[in-house]
């Protein structure tokens, strides 16, 4: 472990260096920064309504988007199939000979020509 001496003297130059580092900041960053920490105090001075309303919004529309999603879901699996015809000739050609199902491409050419 560090010797309270050695954690003393790495604060020491650590704040020296810091030190250093901001007095030779240039005007125009000098001015952002005081920009960048004008607005985050104003944004803490703000009503506590207002920080909520930009916290709750997000929340709440992903919410009512997976409702709609879930509604939606629910909606579509108790719809009864509407065209009942395609389960009945699924029926058909269970019941149908295997030699008719081998001849398709025939079935499909007297189709055609009628």
């Amino acid at each position: 472990m560090n010797a309270p001496d050695d954690d003393s003297e790495f604060e020491r130059r650590a704040k020296a260096l810091f030190d250093r580092s901001v007095t030779e900041l240039d005007a125009p960053t000098r001015t952002k920064l005081a920009q960048a920490r004008a607005t985050a105090l104003n944004e803490v001075a703000s009503p506590a309504t207002h920080r909520r309303w930009r916290v709750w919004a997000p929340i709440t529309g992903l919410a009512a988007a997976a409702v709609a999603a879930v509604a939606v879901l629910i909606e579509t699996k108790t719809q009864q199939p509407q065209d009942s015809s395609s389960l009945e000739d699924l029926d058909l050609l269970a019941q149908e000979d295997l030699d008719m199902i081998q001849d398709v491409e025939f079935y499909a050419w007297l189709d055609e020509q009628a």
